[in-house]
């Protein structure tokens, strides 16, 4: 379960219930949190929650499913903006636990950011590319920083062009 197996380790609770309904069109999932002890569970919504902890909310639920589910692989993106930086660790050492276990779907975790001396373990690869306004040559030794790692397969950096209308074509 969530609580179980992801929601200790982040300190907050929750559970997942059937919504139903007369009409079978408007049957849905309710998920449920807890972020504080003096708290109820309240339902994920738009409006309650911060955007951290939608964002645990919603990667423990996807982690809950890896073993209900088979496919081939995985895409989550941006899934650690808006969280505080201990949960923003916690999360991506989930992840990459989970990620990790033989026999499991491929991840790919596409972010702008991550924090610096994260665990990357044996059977990880990172591609960090590096693209954007204003990037410059000083700012290398910075990106290298935050991936130097064994398991960094990859750095690639992009010059950011801008084609004009004839350019084109």
């Amino acid at each position: 379960g969530i609580n179980a197996e992801y929601g200790g380790n982040i300190d907050c609770a929750g559970e997942v219930l059937l919504s139903e309904h007369e009409d079978y069109d408007q049957w849905g999932i309710d998920i449920r949190v807890q972020f504080r002890n003096s708290d109820e569970m309240k339902r994920l919504t738009s409006s309650y929650q911060s955007g951290g902890e939608k964002s645990v909310s919603t990667i423990l639920y996807l982690l809950s499913l890896q073993g209900l589910t088979e496919c081939p692989f995985r895409v989550v993106d941006e899934i650690n903006q808006g969280m505080d930086p201990r949960n923003e660790r916690k999360v991506f050492e989930m992840m990459a636990s989970v990620a990790t276990i033989s026999g499991t779907s491929q991840y790919f975790l596409i972010t702008p950011k991550l924090l610096p001396a994260l665990d990357y373990n044996d059977k990880m690869n990172i591609l960090g590319i590096f693209n954007g306004e204003g990037l410059e040559e000083n700012d290398k030794d910075d990106l290298d920083q935050s991936f130097a790692h064994d398991r960094v397969i990859e750095r690639v950096r992009f010059r950011n062009t801008q084609m004009t209308q004839s350019q084109a074509g």
